[in-house]
């Protein structure tokens, strides 16, 4: 059952936000530097409308490298493509990469399985006579992150296909990884969901009706898991009149709507131009089984304001997974700004996943990203702090009365106390093992914020799975378990469970890795499940705070 707060709690919640933060000290319990001046991003990255952003390891350096997406139609500098080289970033030099149009969403994925990440950036293509047909773009790796642009005749490529986000996942276990388009809500529809299905040599069927997803359905967001845990990849699209679709992968590829999920995820009290934006979908609160965030963009958030949304996994029913919405009960309170990116990170590495939104606030001009705390769970259900919502007094009364949303977002970027970004993929991009983000700024008056995390915190662990006999190269879609050393497969003593995903949040791409943070412990063990019923692995005793790749047996 949905829950809202009342009229009542949310303007407490503003006052108690306002009192708390008038003449403290800016203490919160993560600590984030902006870091895009140290690391070279400026001048490059000022001065964009910037709508996507995906990271990933192009050249095997070690170091994942950043390409950033715009609108270039509506007075933007064209997308980017930056190098990095230990932390530090260069724009590189290859003209093609700066694609103009619409740019909604990228991803750095590996189409043959010769472990060279290329990249798909995807463009809401629409025809209004100012530009914006032109269509998303394919990009052969050749090697050393050198591109070669293989849209044409690739099928990959569709004519005014309004796209946003794009995810990875091997929908018919045949090795190659496909692609999840989703279809923007904003306006007429041409397509809806489509499934590139990857025939091989950068080739791809566009399918949707054929594979039993819904013709026509529209909206911002689209991420893949398997949530019912037989080993296929399932896919969760939010749809823009909050009527939210989960469809359930079959294991021969083609999928059916689970049932009751327009029930289960319909989001109530909606207005007409408040929409759901980004997923995520992962395990939140250590059961070992996959839960949904997801974000919004609503029209007027500070008249009307709407929390995220939370839905847990109770578990699976005759292959039907059950999910309960807990988002009032773990203390999501409600958001009196827009926050389409969102995404479950542990932080501050103390063993628990944290919940990030793409809101920034500021104190004495210093960032403080929105990030609710995860501090354990009681009777089932995660529990969440947000100390960041507090570092500064807005909004005022003086806020709220400025109704006309031009002048609303002028007044922000000028007093530059709060901010909202579109995407804001995290990655340690740095690889000092805490979870860093970049937040592309729609705004070309405003800054782009390269947030770097500089939190105390403990142990932590990255993981990495190479697959071979029948399983994708990067590893999408198996699942990571770690508990401590000794423990393995005692599901009381889990620490966590990932699911290696890329394509996730809103419109942006991640590596594909999965991160635990582990507290004091020191060493662990972990269980490994491919996808497609490829098997388990495990390996004990494994030393903490390193990146580790671990290869399919055989």
């Amino acid at each position: 059952m949905i829950r809202t707060l009342s009229k009542w709690a949310i303007l407490s919640v503003i006052l108690v936000s306002a009192s708390l933060a008038q003449g403290q000290p800016a203490k919160t319990a993560f600590v984030f530097r902006d870091a895009g001046d140290d690391t070279g991003l400026f001048p490059s990255l000022g001065g964009i409308r910037g709508h996507g952003a995906a990271w990933g390891d192009i050249d095997g350096s070690g170091f994942p490298s950043l390409f950033v997406n715009s609108f270039h139609d509506a007075g933007s500098k064209a997308a980017m493509f930056f190098r990095n080289n230990k932390g530090k970033f260069t724009l590189d030099g290859q003209e093609h990469l700066r694609t103009s149009g619409a740019g909604s969403g990228a991803l750095f994925v590996d189409l043959t399985n010769n472990g060279r990440l290329d990249l798909y950036s995807s463009n809401c293509a629409i025809d209004k006579g100012d530009g914006r047909k032109i269509p998303s773009a394919l990009f052969r790796n050749d090697g050393g992150g050198k591109f070669t642009d293989v849209s044409k005749d690739s099928g990959a490529i569709l004519p005014l296909f309004a796209g946003r986000g794009v995810a990875a996942l091997d929908a018919n276990g045949d090795g190659l990884l496909d692609l999840i388009l989703c279809e923007r809500y904003y306006g007429a529809v041409k397509y809806g969901p489509t499934l590139l299905v990857n025939k091989g040599s950068f080739k791809f069927d566009a399918l949707s009706a054929e594979l039993g997803l819904p013709a026509k359905l529209s909206g911002l967001g689209a991420a893949v898991s398997d949530v019912n845990n037989d080993g296929w990849p399932d896919i969760f699209f939010t749809e823009g009149d909050g009527n939210h679709r989960l469809f359930l992968n079959d294991g021969k590829g083609k999928f059916s709507e689970a049932p009751g999920s327009k029930e289960v995820f319909k989001w109530k009290g909606l207005g007409k131009d408040d929409t759901p934006a980004g997923v995520h979908i992962a395990d939140i609160n250590r059961d070992g089984l996959p839960d949904i965030l997801v974000g919004h963009h609503p029209s007027r958030p500070w008249n009307t304001p709407l929390p995220i949304r939370l839905y847990v996994n109770k578990g699976v029913k005759n292959g039907v997974p059950t999910f309960e919405d807990v988002t009032e009960a773990a203390g999501l309170f409600p958001l009196t700004m827009k926050a389409p990116h969102v995404e479950i990170q542990d932080f501050d590495n103390d063993g628990w996943p944290d919940i990030y939104v793409s809101i920034v606030k500021f104190k004495d001009k210093q960032p403080h990203p929105i990030i609710f705390k995860n501090t354990g769970v009681q009777n089932g259900v995660p529990q969440f702090k947000c100390d960041a919502w507090t570092v500064n007094d807005w909004p005022t009364k003086e806020d709220l009365a400025v109704k006309k949303t031009g002048a609303f977002f002028d007044k922000l970027v000028k007093d530059k106390r709060i901010i909202y970004m579109a995407p804001g993929p995290s990655c340690d991009f740095d690889r000092d093992g805490r979870i860093d983000m970049l937040l592309p700024n729609w705004w070309i008056e405003d800054r782009s914020l390269l947030l770097r995390n500089e939190t105390p915190g403990g142990n932590w662990l990255d993981v990495q799975v190479e697959g071979a006999k029948g399983v994708n190269r990067m590893g999408i879609g198996s699942n990571v378990k770690i508990y401590p050393a000794g423990k393995l497969g005692d599901a009381k003593s889990l620490l966590g469970c990932r699911e290696i995903a890329i394509g996730y949040g809103y419109c942006s791409g991640h590596e594909a890795s999965a991160h635990f943070g582990l507290g004091a412990l020191e060493r662990v063990d972990i269980e490994v499940t491919l996808p497609h019923g490829k098997g388990t692995f495990t390996r004990k005793d494994v030393a903490a705070n390193q990146r580790l790749t671990l290869k399919q047996p055989g």
